[in-house]
């Protein structure tokens, strides 16, 4: 007879994010933990991912008249999508690009933008409010035990 299996539940403080564009009604939604400390560490890693991947990535041909070669042309932005989804899935700890970048490439030119550095831009404050208000809790619960304890 096998031992008794002892359920855990834990919370990964995921949030949910709606994602409205200007240009479409309905909205999509991304899930992800703006408040786990590591996220700014794959943001960073992320960066060196894209950065890393798109250096291998072949130049796609040119004919006189500047026109690009069509299946080249398609490989390499393939690539340098699958590159920056990759990279931002990573980052953000769940496949949110799928997504994100439902309407647009990440290297669509938007408001003067690469589109995914203006999602970044957005996004950015409103991870960084979650993170104070999650810190301030945390603290908020770590001193209300240690106080139990530095009293005795």
């Amino acid at each position: 007879m096998a031992d008794k299996t002892y359920k855990i539940d834990l919370s990964l403080g995921f949030k949910t994010f709606e994602i409205k564009f200007k240009e479409f009604e309905e909205p999509v939604y991304i899930q992800l933990n703006p408040a786990d400390e590591d996220l700014p560490k794959r943001l960073f890693e992320a960066q060196k991912m894209i950065d890393e991947k798109t250096e291998k990535i072949k130049e796609y041909s040119v004919d006189e008249n500047g026109i690009p070669n069509t299946d080249e042309y398609i490989q390499t932005q393939d690539e340098i999508n699958k590159a920056i989804y990759d990279a931002i899935d990573y980052a953000f700890g769940n496949k949110i690009s799928e997504q994100i970048f439902k309407h647009c490439s990440p290297v669509a030119k938007t408001d003067g933008k690469l589109f995914v550095l203006q999602f970044i831009e957005k996004i950015s404050p409103i991870l960084e409010k979650i993170v104070k208000d999650e810190t301030k809790k945390a603290n908020a619960h770590i001193d209300k035990y240690y106080s139990k304890y530095a009293k005795k």
